[in-house]
């Protein structure tokens, strides 16, 4: 349902998230999808800083109290523990609101907040570093900030994260990410054997 609001390197890489950690990963990038519309479309910026605070609102409330009817705080209630990555998130776009001072780092490190949180939400704490490392560089790339990235390595169950940073590093910093037969076949070698 949410698939099609998603980037089309974003729906590719979430074909190689595993059953157990695909919802909770897809509604992750949905809401992050979800933010970057509403940056994007701010026509007033003090409008879109109202509807950004009632997702932060909403995102503190307990799953139960959340209102009934929006799909993605449904999808959300996956989510397990904290929800600071997920503010975290909201942050980051609220730091795109202004379009005289884009803040591209403030975003790249609201993702990386959100990766360590899949991390976590995958019992994989351990590679929380390497998973913020992966979609902070993912977000430095696609908004055109960054040119190139080490190699990372993560577990099987951060795979979508491991084939958007490589997708990314395979690039150079120049988009889109999916430029070809040659991208979606380092996309499946990605996603089958994690490098």
């Amino acid at each position: 349902m949410f698939e099609e609001t998603l980037p089309p390197e974003v729906r590719l890489a979430l074909a190689y998230a595993p059953a157990a950690q695909r919802p909770v990963q897809l509604a992750a990038f949905a809401l992050d999808a979800k933010l970057a519309g509403i940056a994007a479309g701010a026509r007033e910026v003090l409008l879109a800083q109202i509807k950004l605070a009632w997702w932060r609102e909403r995102l503190a409330e307990e799953p139960a109290a959340r209102p009934q009817g929006e799909p993605l705080l449904a999808a959300l209630a996956a989510w397990q523990g904290s929800t600071a990555p997920l503010q975290a998130l909201i942050d980051g776009w609220e730091a795109m609101l202004d379009p005289d001072a884009l803040d591209l780092q403030a975003l790249a490190e609201a993702r990386a907040a959100l990766g360590r949180g899949l991390a976590e939400q995958a019992d994989r704490a351990e590679a929380g570093q390497a998973a913020g490392a992966a979609l902070r560089g993912w977000s430095l790339v696609v908004t055109g900030a960054q040119q190139d990235l080490p190699p990372l390595s993560l577990p099987r169950e951060l795979r979508a994260l491991a084939v958007l940073h490589g997708l990314a590093r395979r690039r150079g910093g120049q988009i889109p990410l999916l430029d070809g037969p040659l991208a979606l076949a380092a996309a499946m070698r990605i996603g089958m054997i994690g490098r």
